[in-house]
């Protein structure tokens, strides 16, 4: 035969040892990854957090621009809005309390998505935005 086999040294040598990863190699990969996620996901959620806020706070201002529309053309803000409703994106529950020269909006957060002192956030007819660290 012309092909003699490989000694027995090439097939357990070199080619044997880097057929995959040590334990030690994955572990450490493990901890980078880890690493990672553990500086990396907190970020996110409050990224998150931030979105769903303005969220609300973007209805919040929607609707104060539509009353005072409604209000510039019938000297009164009853009759101008149905309540209850949701954001645009859906992660508040908007209600109103309207009489002919006042209004208060009221937004509100039901889950643990956004900071807990934004849960209800407050636009009145002045424009008085509460509470004042969420806007």
């Amino acid at each position: 035969m012309c092909h003699s086999p490989l000694p027995d040294a090439h097939r357990s040598g070199v080619a044997g040892r880097h057929a995959g990863f040590t334990l030690l190699e994955l572990l450490v990969v493990l901890v980078i990854a880890g690493t990672l996620m553990a500086v990396a996901y907190p970020r996110y959620q409050h990224a998150m957090a931030e979105t769903r806020l303005s969220d609300g706070q973007a209805a919040l201002m929607r609707l104060a621009t539509r009353l005072e529309r409604c209000h510039a053309r019938s000297h009164s803000y009853q009759g101008c809005l149905d309540t209850p409703r949701l954001s645009a994106a859906g992660h508040f529950r908007i209600t109103a309390r309207l009489d002919a020269n006042a209004y208060q909006l009221t937004a509100t957060h039901d889950d643990t998505a956004v900071f807990s002192a934004c849960r209800v956030l407050r636009l009145d007819a002045r424009g008085r935005q509460q509470p004042v660290e969420c806007w």
